[in-house]
């Protein structure tokens, strides 16, 4: 087959729609930017997302995104002391996510084994009333799905009911942050649409806390999952994987790496193979006939992938700094975009094309592009 029929080829690929069976885990965020109807500003937090999000991805799960209007979401509460934020801060495959949230509408609840809803003041807001996530939280967990919250996002399960009208969580242990903790002389309170502790009452939950707070505090009671402020963050996370690996073993769905992963895994072979000099991995990632493209003087050029491992220096590393910026994938085919900044030379900018074939995802194509490093004049 030839090179421009075998890219053809590829393209095609993408034009396939299959369901996509994988198993996943929902994040519920609030499109509200400020407190009621007030100037102050409001967000989600953003380490009550992304201290979940990293642990439910290397165990496996792919994560979808919803809020009650879709689109982006306003994020704050950051750290970037801590090395999980600033990670995800300046992952532009994560970031892209909570740009692109989806509506309530577009939700498929039995794609998802579990619901995870995140915190932060803008919890408060948009979450609670919405009846399709309320409809989307019941499916889930009707379907032996797990519910989890963290710190205000469990105000997102203040109304949950029941086909039959009654509390989803009636005399179940529900922890979340609790009302006398709040600063209740401040503005931001007075926009609250309910007390939380109130609310899960109201309901017939059991409001349970810690007087201490910022200690870890979270609930396991059933298939309900909650934490108490930001520092349960892992512990939920942890115990949400337990009772999803519990619940569905016996129905053919234990966690595997997620395709996602297993692509950024390729391609990380392929960024780090090259700035390390590690040949082979980049024999790992590549496929044997795998060619790289880009455009010289207005002439094309291509380039073998054996020419270029051999140019790579078995233990000789580089400068190379290389970040994934997308990742798109449908069935056993892929698209992804990559950054490779070389410090006072050249940024340059990938674009791959992956196949997955005998279990195994491997680069086919790369077309790229550059620009030259020009230093500012002091």
């Amino acid at each position: 087959m030839s090179t421009v029929k075998f890219v053809l080829f590829v393209l095609l690929c993408f034009k396939l729609t299959s369901t996509f069976a994988q198993q996943k885990i929902l994040f519920v965020t609030s499109n509200q930017h400020y407190y009621g109807d007030t100037n102050i500003k409001t967000s989600n937090h953003f380490g009550e997302i992304v201290v979940p999000y990293d642990i439910f991805t290397k165990a496996g799960f792919m994560i979808d995104f919803v809020s009650p209007e879709g689109g982006a979401i306003p994020i704050g509460y950051i750290n970037t002391s801590d090395s999980i934020q600033e990670k995800y801060l300046y992952d532009g495959f994560f970031m892209n996510k909570l740009k692109n949230t989806v509506t309530p509408n577009e939700i498929r609840t039995e794609d998802y084994v579990a619901i995870f809803y995140s915190g932060g003041g803008a919890a408060m807001y948009g979450v609670a009333e919405n009846k399709t996530l309320q409809n989307i939280a019941q499916e889930i967990y009707t379907n032996n799905g797990i519910i989890s919250t963290i710190c205000h996002g469990s105000a997102g399960i203040a109304y949950l009911k029941d086909k039959n009208g009654k509390s989803l969580y009636a005399g179940r242990k529900i922890t979340g942050y609790p009302d006398s903790f709040e600063k209740k002389e401040k503005e931001y309170y007075k926009t609250f649409p309910f007390a939380i502790d109130e609310a899960i009452k109201n309901n017939e939950g059991v409001f349970i806390y810690s007087d201490k707070g910022n200690d870890e505090f979270y609930s396991v009671d059933e298939r309900f999952v909650t934490g108490q402020d930001p520092s349960s963050a892992t512990k939920i996370a942890e115990e949400v994987i337990k009772l999803i690996n519990q619940n569905f073993k016996n129905k053919n769905r234990i966690v595997q790496k997620s395709e996602l992963e297993q692509i950024r895994a390729t391609l990380i072979d392929y960024i780090e193979g090259t700035g390390n000099g590690e040949p082979e991995r980049l024999r790992r990632a590549f496929h044997p006939d795998f060619n790289l493209y880009t455009v010289a003087e207005d002439t094309l050029w291509i380039r073998s992938g054996e020419k270029y491992i051999s140019a790579i220096k078995e233990g000789k590393k580089t400068s190379r700094i290389g970040r994934i910026i997308s990742v798109d994938v449908e069935k056993d085919a892929a698209i992804a975009k990559a950054e490779i900044v070389i410090p006072n030379w050249r940024i340059f900018t990938d674009y791959f094309l992956l196949l997955k074939y005998e279990g195994t995802w491997k680069i086919v194509h790369k077309s790229y592009s550059w620009q030259e490093i020009v230093e500012k004049e002091n």
